[in-house]
């Protein structure tokens, strides 16, 4: 259940004891939407189901809309299946991966079915152990190419305004992008810059 995750989660890295990881998306500062992880656990198998939402108004016309729905399964420490699916904007895409030996068979509608290098994580952000490993697009299921690079401590400010210490990692590459984690490696943030060339930024709720 959400709040009682056990010892076979906890050997997975960025797991939260609450069960739970919610943020505020905000957009040039202004709130865009969220993104909210939700951590289940039944014996050896953990389920994390995945919700992003944005909305982008001009006055009262809604003129972008992003939604993903998104599931991993772990089976006693190891990623053995994710699925998701997207609606950008209108346009839907998907992505499917299973393990397949060290590696993931991933379909994806911007992909030809293929086996990932071993070790393959979806870039779901979660995880830290996806900064040492190849990751998966969960939006369409290209594989990622990225130079990652730790930047030492920083602070990020929660939804309240109170600041939380975290450590830097910049991925420089396939959509860069900027992450947080806490001394426990739980995911604290995220900064990133859209295709428009706005500021997306991520702030943890409580």
């Amino acid at each position: 259940m959400v709040g009682e995750i056990g010892a076979a989660s906890a050997a997975i890295s960025g797991v939260p004891a609450s069960g739970r990881l919610a943020f505020t998306a905000l957009r040039n500062g202004a709130v865009l939407g969220s993104h909210v992880l939700t951590f289940r656990q039944t014996g050896e198998q953990l389920q994390v189901d995945i919700a992003v939402d944005y909305t982008v108004k001009f006055t009262f016309v809604t003129v972008f809309r992003y939604t993903l729905r998104a599931t991993e399964t772990w089976v006693g420490g190891k990623l053995m299946a994710a699925s998701a699916h997207t609606n950008d904007n209108g346009k839907p895409e998907f992505m499917r991966a299973t393990r397949e030996g060290s590696g993931l068979l991933v379909q994806g509608s911007a992909v030809q079915p293929y086996k990932t290098p071993d070790g393959a994580l979806i870039a779901s952000h979660w995880n830290v152990a996806q900064l040492a490993a190849p990751m998966v697009n969960p939006q369409d299921g290209t594989l990622l190419t990225y130079t990652v690079t730790p930047r030492g401590p920083a602070e990020v400010p929660d939804a309240s305004g109170v600041l939380r210490h975290a450590r830097l990692v910049e991925l420089v590459g396939t959509n860069p992008l900027s992450l947080y984690y806490d001394n426990h490696n739980i995911w604290t943030a995220l900064q990133a810059k859209a295709g428009d060339g706005s500021l997306i930024t991520y702030q943890p709720l409580l």
